[in-house]
C-alpha cells in the first residue's frame, strides 16, 4: 500500500509535466536496467468535463479519437517489449482512463500477456462507478482504484462544473460505497483550500469519508498553474498561504485516527 500511494503521488506532481505530445516524433526509449522493474504509466487524456482546477494534459472526449489513441497505446508498448524493459505495474491516469472502458480493458490485457504484471492502478470519476464498470475493472485484475471526488459540497461541484456531468455529494456519496470492497485499494481524492470552501465544508467532506471507510484518503491542495486562464475563477485563485495550512492541520487531525500519512497528501 506504501508503494501504490508513492506512486500515485508522483505520477500526480510529475508525470504531467513529462509526458507531453512531442510535436516532432515520439523518440524511441533508451535502453533499460536489466537487474530494473518499471512502473509504466500511461496517460489517457480525454475528459467529459475540463475542471477548470486541473492542472494536467486533458482535453474533450471524442469517442473516434479515443478509440485512436487506445489503438497507438497498444503500438507504443510494443516499442518497449522490444527495447527489453520488464515491468512489474501499471499506473493509469489522466484525463479520464475509464472513458472506453472496454478500450481500457484490452490495453491492459495486452500488458499482461507481455508481462507479470503485480500492480494495476487506474483513475477514474464518481459518474463511472457503474456495476458494470466496477466488473470490468476486477476482471481486468485492477487491484487499485482512485476516484477523483474533489468534494461532497454540491455548491462547490456546481462552481467547478462538476454536478451535473459527475453527480451530486449524495450521488457520490453511494457510488463510492458501491466501489467498496471490490479492489484491494479504493482511493479517494479530495481537493482543499477552493475558493468559498469553507473550514465547515472540509469538515463535512471527511466526515463522509470516514463514514464510507475507503482503503486510501488523497487530499490535495488547490493548485494553480502558469497561463490558466485569468477570468477563470478557479483556474488563476489561490488563497492564503495561512488557510491552507489550516485546512490541511484539520485533515491531518481528522484522520489521525483511522488513516496513517504515507505522504504528504496521502492517508492510509
Amino acid at each position: 500500500m506504501v508503494i501504490e500511494a508513492i506512486s500515485s503521488w508522483y505520477v500526480k506532481n510529475f508525470a504531467y509535466k513529462r509526458f507531453v505530445i512531442n510535436k516532432d516524433g515520439i523518440k524511441a526509449p533508451s535502453n533499460p536496467d536489466n537487474n530494473k522493474k518499471y512502473l509504466m504509466y500511461i496517460h489517457i487524456p480525454f475528459c467529459e468535463e475540463l475542471c477548470p482546477y486541473c492542472t494536467f494534459n486533458r482535453i474533450y472526449f471524442k469517442e473516434e479519437l479515443a478509440r485512436e489513441y487506445f489503438k497507438i497505446i497498444e503500438k507504443e508498448i510494443l516499442i518497449y517489449k522490444k527495447q527489453g524493459y520488464q515491468f512489474d505495474s501499471v499506473y493509469v491516469g489522466g484525463g479520464t482512463p475509464t472513458v472506453l472502458p472496454a478500450e481500457l480493458v484490452r490495453v491492459l490485457q495486452f500488458i499482461k500477456e507481455l508481462w507479470s504484471i503485480k500492480q494495476i492502478s487506474v483513475e477514474t470519476n464518481p459518474n463511472h462507478l457503474t456495476p458494470e464498470i466496477l466488473e470490468l475493472l476486477n476482471d481486468a485484475g485492477v487491484n487499485r482504484l482512485s476516484v477523483g471526488v474533489q468534494t461532497f459540497n454540491d455548491p462547490l461541484l456546481q462552481s467547478m462544473g462538476r454536478y451535473v456531468k459527475y453527480g451530486s455529494g449524495a450521488q457520490t456519496r453511494e457510488r463510492l460505497k458501491s466501489a467498496m470492497g471490490i479492489f484491494d485499494t479504493l482511493n479517494v481524492d479530495i481537493i482543499f483550500n477552493f475558493p468559498d470552501q469553507t473550514l465547515e465544508m472540509l469538515i463535512e467532506d471527511l466526515e463522509i469519508l470516514k463514514e464510507i471507510g475507503p482503503e486510501q484518503i488523497t487530499c490535495y491542495p488547490l493548485m494553480g498553474q502558469d497561463g490558466r486562464d485569468s477570468e477563470d475563477p478557479l483556474g488563476g485563485r489561490r488563497e492564503s498561504l495561512k488557510r491552507e495550512k489550516l485546512f490541511y492541520r484539520t485533515i491531518v487531525n481528522m484522520l489521525k485516527k483511522d488513516y496513517k500519512p504515507v505522504t504528504v497528501w496521502c492517508f492510509s
